[in-house]
């Protein structure tokens, strides 16, 4: 599966175990084994945009989350 560049990079630099799996609808991201979002199949839009930019700030919270436990 192709991902984002920007959403692959964002999940390399939490330095945690990540997969990402193809849903019906949508790819579910999960870190250290927790899923923490979802988004559309389909090559990022203007109009999905948005959708990548929300799902990389998801990233990022849930690393810091997961790492301040």
């Amino acid at each position: 599966m192709k991902l984002p560049d920007a959403l692959r990079e964002a999940l390399t630099k939490t330095g945690l175990p990540w997969e990402v799996e193809n849903g019906k609808k949508h790819n579910k991201v999960k870190l250290a084994g927790k899923l923490v979002c979802v988004y559309p199949h389909g090559k990022p839009r203007d109009v999905n945009r948005r959708a990548l930019l929300n799902t990389i700030t998801q990233v990022r919270n849930a690393a810091r989350e997961l790492t301040t436990k």
